[in-house]
């Protein structure tokens, strides 16, 4: 939720004035494990519990995972979180505590104890929780009027790291793909995502839900699965994972190069080039000499910004089109190379024509390239032709 429409409902909320929601007098019986922590507010509902966890490599530090469920999928004024799982690694394993809602009216003792486990961290990270829970959580902390902000520590969405990193990969990034392709376990969830608010209503409604303690449990393993995920993810961004291909590298690289860390995102993409041909005849991988002919194409543009440059961009893009024989971008990026920085249209020429003899089915796309480059090399060599002076007529 943006800060000024933060202000703004804040604003609107002191204007309406009266007395705070009351306490109701009346619950209905905890799920299990949960006991009421008394809070500046009234008591919340917590369970906790310190779980085995294996060493993490790399170990991401003192973060705290989080994973909300909600009454609700579209945010908004009347979208309450009536669960909060928030996990976080401590010497003696992984310190899980859930948070849950019995009733409305003790949402302000909520949201004050999520902001004492939250705090307890160095750092934040969730599941697509820049996105959702953190702003639906923000907007809950305004409308239950709670004095200050909810606690702001640096917050990675790992859902932005998995997109950047392994989409390529996956057909789907939800939490369930991620946990089978890169976690190496599924899980069958008893109740529906969609369903997951009626569970909710149910409980409020009569006391009792069959379906809450799936959904809370579904809650704990979810922010379970997000402390391996972090690890796992990390090892990726250092370049650590020995089965990485040229997509991987050309994925990791890139996203390197969004955030600043040049060094390394240009470091990524000469590693994906280095896969250019290594597997050749009927093993051949298009898709992995695709990722490395993008490489180092990226790596070649770089390099012809630098007009000192511009004879190794040259060198390179000859060299993949010697390893990757069958992409037409690389003999076209040479061609322009050739034709505007080196200003050699007889060079670019001879590029374009052995690629129309080595991929016959391009031909054809090549032919008005081939046709202008032809006119300007003979324009080229006519220019040339009337500018040297025979030395005869130095003396007349």
């Amino acid at each position: 939720m943006p800060a000024t429409a933060v202000r703004d409902l804040r604003a609107r909320l002191d204007r309406l004035g009266g007395p705070a929601r009351p306490r109701p007098q009346h619950m209905a019986a905890l799920p299990r494990g949960f006991e009421p922590v008394p809070t500046p507010f009234g008591d919340a509902m917590l369970r906790e519990d310190v779980i085995p966890l294996p060493a993490l490599d790399p170990d991401p530090g003192a973060v705290a995972y989080l994973d909300t469920e909600t009454t609700g999928l579209n945010g908004g004024a009347g979208t309450y979180v009536f669960a909060a799982a928030v996990a976080r690694p401590i010497d003696c394993g992984l310190r899980l505590a859930q948070l849950f809602l019995p009733q409305p009216g003790l949402e302000a003792a909520f949201l004050h104890q999520l902001r004492v486990e939250l705090e307890a961290a160095e750092g934040l990270a969730s599941f697509n929780g820049g996105s959702f829970d953190l702003p639906v959580l923000r907007t809950r902390w305004v409308m239950a009027r709670m004095p200050g902000e909810l606690a702001s520590l640096p917050h990675v969405d790992l859902l932005t790291l998995v997109r950047a990193l392994f989409r390529h990969r996956m057909e789907s990034c939800t939490l369930r793909v991620v946990e089978e392709r890169l976690l190496g376990y599924e899980r069958d969830d008893p109740i529906a995502g969609a369903l997951v608010p009626d569970a909710y209503f149910a409980y409020l409604h009569s006391g009792s839900s069959p379906m809450l303690e799936a959904v809370l449990e579904h809650n704990r393993l979810d922010v379970i699965s997000l402390v391996h995920l972090h690890s796992r993810l990390l090892s990726r961004l250092e370049g650590g994972d020995a089965s990485m291909d040229a997509s991987d590298w050309l994925a990791l690289g890139r996203h390197r190069l969004r955030r600043g860390a040049r060094a390394d995102g240009w470091h990524a993409l000469r590693n994906a080039a280095g896969f250019a041909g290594r597997a050749q005849g009927a093993l051949a991988n298009v898709d992995e000499d695709e990722a490395a002919a993008t490489a180092g194409l990226l790596i070649a543009r770089r390099l012809a910004r630098r007009r000192t440059s511009v004879t190794g961009a040259e060198r390179l893009l000859g060299w993949l089109e010697s390893r990757v024989a069958s992409d037409i971008r690389l003999p076209v990026a040479r061609a322009r190379l050739l034709e505007w920085r080196r200003r050699d249209p007889q060079l670019a020429l001879a590029v374009v024509e052995a690629a129309q003899n080595r991929i016959p089915d391009e031909a054809a796309a090549l032919e008005a390239r081939r046709t202008r480059l032809r006119r300007k090399a003979v324009n080229q060599q006519l220019l040339t032709k009337h500018t040297e002076t025979p030395a005869a007529s130095l003396f007349g």
